[in-house]
């Protein structure tokens, strides 16, 4: 129903003007039951914020603005809530306005109440010269919001017949559907569709309103939008008998924000480095997780692979952790990661982190901080992984438990022999131990000299801690061995070395493998020279001097060299007598030595000796069977020949021998 200005609107000094003026009246008092007195259609979830524009704010309301602001004549405005958290804003705006009624003293759209129609409303006046779109209102907001609203005020049809063939001048209807809105209607007064998305009034039903109450209010609502997404509402005409002004109103602005919402993502770039390697993400604020979710998939396919959208605390910090969980707890530093937070809401103050992920060599974690988030914020961080490669490994003692010392110097007993750990090439970590030395350096290079870029140092010094000692690794993203089929590993000793012997080379070569990322157990083995397996020991014979001796026959191991070879000394030889000497190689390690070779120099400082029949023996024959050969300063040599290991289960050194004669003091 039209009130007191629709009257005005009428020709003067008409007959039927009384008549339709009591009827109107008469209607009012009829419907005026159905009016609100009350408006309460502004609420938010609890745990959101409410801003709100218009004249008597909720309770509720976090913060507000009168909507008084709005400039007369006007088709715009926004209203800005100061924050220090960022300013939020509430733009209306009327990208179409027709038909604007301008018999009144104030210009539509202002802001005011009009008798019986508006009540402290944005108020729209129209002719009803055509059935037309009469306007678009589009409120929007510079934040993410989870629900807008307002009132429509006063949308009906005119209550009297007009003339007497029942002339009817408009019939107002307004249509939120175009953004996907709601709205409520009043039976009385509208009809609906099924979509309550287009509210049309009901030919001849007018409302009326008061000092304190809206005339048949119509709830505007719609859900969850983007920043500065349009809330669109259409406001039309849909009949035109005659030209009468209008009227409709906006009013109870207001929009909820939620708290900071955090959305994680996981990426992977390539395959994993061990098949069943998953990545648990935790978000935490303090000790406490706020939530968590670890992947599933297999290769380079990652599912479950985002975390719940979770609500966070205002100017409050988070860690977001990973790791690796493959059964066991993985290392995070097999994986290269790198991350990056963005946040669709705009104009929001929160800074997004760029500093790189911390690790936490203890938990084997990586992690980083978002701080000072505010409501509103509409946070997606994605944490993307890169397949590393890892070659590691260790320089040991390889000794197999035994402490090195003189007395053992020349031990081939089972002392040795029978420990199978004891120079065999490999780490035995129960029994040995990493070693350590500030000079001693491990290199990777592509095998042509040149060093590989890495994250970590390349050469880099052995670990020296007690847990870690003598260990290393390198941590090399997939991109840096693009197109290489190897690298090479280079140990680099010290100048001044107590482990002077060798059980594995000093380079080591790596084939690499497809969508094989973990190369460990990459070890040098050293022991020091008591400890070495290779053993000479040496014995001497002392005869009257027969040409025709058969080393073989002379009994070994014993006390007096006179009677057979022996270890021992003899005093009181007599000059240009002979001395059969027998040096044995043994083996007492579990790794087959190659290139051995027997050298011996002759005395020649106290008295002259030289080489006598019978020749030179080598035993066995069947270990490459070498050629002993003489220098010019009185050596004897073997050529080089190998010694296999001692097999698992036998305490017997493998040995070769060499036997000469010599015969000493031939000078007179």
């Amino acid at each position: 129903m039209k009130k007191n200005h629709d009257s005005l609107s009428l020709p003067p000094h008409s007959c039927n003007h009384t008549l339709y003026y009591i009827k109107m009246l008469v209607a009012m008092i009829l419907v005026s039951g159905f009016s609100r007195s009350v408006f309460a259609a502004a609420t938010c979830p609890t745990d959101q914020r409410m801003y709100y524009v218009g004249a008597a704010a909720p309770s509720t309301a976090y913060k507000s603005l009168p909507l008084s602001g709005w400039v007369e004549g006007s088709l715009t405005r926004t209203y800005t809530f100061l924050e220090s958290t960022g300013n939020k804003t509430l733009t209306i705006n009327f990208p179409l306005f027709l038909d604007k009624y301008t018999t009144y003293t104030s210009q539509p759209p202002y802001y005011g109440t009009l008798n019986g129609a508006t009540l402290n409303a944005i108020t729209m006046i129209h002719n009803s010269t055509a059935i037309k779109e009469n306007h678009i209102m589009d409120v929007t907001v510079n934040r993410p919001v989870t629900r807008l609203g307002y009132v429509a005020q006063d949308v009906d049809s005119i209550s009297r017949n007009g003339n007497s063939n029942g002339r009817v001048p408009y019939q107002e209807a307004v249509d939120v559907s175009s953004t996907a809105g709601t709205l409520t209607y009043q039976p009385n007064f509208h009809t609906i569709n099924l979509s309550f998305d287009i509210v049309t009034s009901i030919l001849r039903s007018a409302c009326s309103g008061g000092s304190t109450s809206y005339a048949c209010p119509i709830e505007a609502t719609w859900g969850p939008k983007a920043a500065n997404s349009p809330f669109s509402l259409t406001h039309s005409n849909q009949r035109s008998d005659y030209d009468v002004g209008h009227v409709l109103g906006y009013s109870d602005f207001y929009f909820c924000m939620a708290p900071p919402k955090l959305v994680v993502k996981k990426v992977l770039n390539g395959a994993r480095v061990n098949n069943n390697d998953q990545f648990e993400i935790v978000v935490s604020e303090g000790s406490i997780a706020t939530n968590s979710f670890t992947t599933t998939g297999t290769g380079s396919a990652i599912t479950n692979g985002t975390s719940a959208t979770l609500s966070l605390a205002e100017s409050t910090s988070y860690t977001i952790t990973e790791r690796v969980i493959n059964g066991t707890l993985g290392d995070i530093a097999n994986y290269n990661a790198t991350y990056t937070c963005v946040n669709t809401t705009t104009g929001s103050t929160t800074i997004m982190p760029t500093a790189a992920m911390s690790y936490d060599a203890t938990a084997k974690t990586r992690s980083f901080t978002l701080a000072n988030t505010a409501y509103g914020d509409d946070i997606t961080c994605t944490i993307t992984n890169e397949s590393n490669y890892i070659f590691s490994g260790i320089v040991f003692n390889d000794n197999g438990g035994i402490v090195a010392s003189d007395g053992k110097k020349s031990d081939i007993s089972s002392t040795f022999t029978g420990n199978s750990n004891y120079f065999n090439g490999t780490y035995d970590s129960a029994n040995e131990l990493g070693i350590y030395d500030s000079n001693l350096s491990i290199r990777l290079t592509d095998c042509n000299g040149n060093n590989i870029t890495s994250p970590t140092p390349n050469p880099q010094t052995v670990s020296n801690s007690s847990a870690t000692r003598g260990r290393y690794s390198f941590i090399v993203p997939a991109s840096a061995l693009v197109n290489k089929t190897k690298v090479c590993l280079i140990e680099t000793e010290p100048n001044t070395w107590d482990y002077t012997v060798d059980t594995t080379a000093d380079s080591r070569e790596v084939t690499l493998t497809d969508n094989v990322y973990n190369y460990n157990n990459l070890d040098f083995g050293e022991v020091k020279a008591n400890n070495a397996a290779l053993v000479l020991i040496k014995s001497q014979y002392f005869h009257k001097c027969n040409d025709s001796l058969d080393y073989q026959s002379i009994s070994t191991n014993n006390s007096d060299p006179t009677v057979g070879f022996s270890m021992n000394s003899v005093s009181g030889a007599i000059p240009r007598n002979c001395i059969a000497y027998a040096i044995h190689a043994y083996n007492r390690g579990h790794l087959g030595l190659q290139q051995v070779q027997i050298r011996d120099q002759l005395q020649s400082n106290l008295v002259t000796s030289v080489f006598r029949r019978p020749t030179p023996l080598f035993l066995p024959t069947s270990v490459s069977s070498p050629i002993v050969t003489y220098g010019s300063n009185g050596e004897i040599r073997s050529n080089q020949f190998n010694l296999a290991a001692v097999p698992l289960g036998s305490t017997q050194p493998i040995s070769a021998v060499l036997y000469f004669n010599t015969k000493y003091g031939t000078t007179p």
